[in-house]
């Protein structure tokens, strides 16, 4: 592994989480390696593991669909403060 594309794992699930929320949309994984290669050059082993460590710290959520997993981001956990106000309590 070079030593810029381990420095691009090592801020991985930073730039995915940060991705997943400004998208707002589901992706697999294969997806997302697709669209940040290029921009971040990550490789899809570190593009996986991120995934899964962000699912695992609840930071995403996961949905499998037979062998594939998607992910997105958790809504409840970055909802804009003045959104949950409007909420009657």
């Amino acid at each position: 592994m070079s030593k810029g594309r381990a420095e691009a794992a090592a801020g991985a699930p930073g730039i995915l989480l940060r991705y997943l929320q400004e998208q707002n949309r589901p992706y697999s994984a294969q997806d997302v390696f697709g669209n940040l290669q290029r921009e971040h050059g990550l490789g899809k082993a570190a593009v996986v593991k991120a995934l899964e460590q962000l699912a695992q710290q609840g930071k995403i959520k996961e949905k499998t669909y037979g062998k594939q997993k998607i992910y997105f981001a958790d809504q409840v956990s970055w909802l804009p403060q003045t959104y949950l106000k409007l909420q009657p309590e």
